[in-house]
């Protein structure tokens, strides 16, 4: 089971964590982009949501405006869960689940690869989901869009640390596929509703409380 950190050359005195973090956040990624089905999986799912609620919002644009970031939120939550719930699926299909565990470093250096690589992948399904807004309900980010996407950016690593971390609690468990978004849901309400505020606060071109910000970055 040791051979995988020795062929990498992780196996050796004095081992750096960074480089396990690394090796697993290559894998991740290299992976996502190899199969696209994490990605693929989640592009298509938030396509027809947005689809879906662009018949049922309300006509005018205010009120469109005004129901975009809760909505946006809302979607990346469902979304996240499809690229979360498979987050291990490779190492507990594959077997190599025990590689992780045995990782010669800190498990802390574990969970920082994979909660990076599921990051990057809630950021890009972010970047999809505004573009579908963009399309469908016509929300245009080009007012405030650096504040929109800092917003963005803190609400995926949030999301993306406490599902890694609660989909490793669930790895090896029956149903995991119900109970990940079970403890997912009331955990991650303060993240979305920091993010959700916002993003409606970048919208509307008005400075958001610092606070806010602090609270979202902590």
């Amino acid at each position: 089971d040791t051979a995988f950190w020795k062929q990498n050359n992780l196996w050796i005195r004095g081992v750096n964590g960074l480089e396990v973090a690394r090796a697993i956040l290559a894998k991740d990624l290299l992976l996502d982009l190899r199969t696209r089905d994490r990605l693929g999986h989640m592009a298509v799912f938030a396509l027809l949501v947005v689809a879906s609620l662009s018949i049922v919002v309300p006509a005018s644009r205010p009120e469109r405006l005004a129901w975009s970031p809760a909505l946006l939120w809302v979607v990346m939550l469902f979304t996240s869960l499809l690229g979360l719930s498979r987050s291990f699926q490779s190492e507990t299909e594959g077997g190599a689940f025990a590689l992780l565990v045995q990782a010669p470093v800190d498990r802390g250096w574990v969970f920082l690869g994979k909660a990076c690589a599921n990051a990057l992948a809630l950021i890009g399904a972010l970047l999809w989901t505004g573009l579908l807004f963009t399309i469908f309900l016509d929300v245009d980010w080009s007012r405030a869009w650096l504040a929109a996407l800092g917003a963005g950016v803190l609400g995926a690593v949030g999301l993306a640390a406490l599902g890694t971390l609660l989909s490793a609690m669930s790895v090896a468990v029956r149903f995991r596929e119900f109970l990940l978004p079970v403890l997912l849901f009331p955990l991650v309400l303060p993240v979305l509703v920091l993010a959700s505020s916002l993003t409606a606060a970048a919208l509307a071109e008005r400075a958001a409380p610092a606070l806010w910000w602090a609270v979202i970055t902590m």
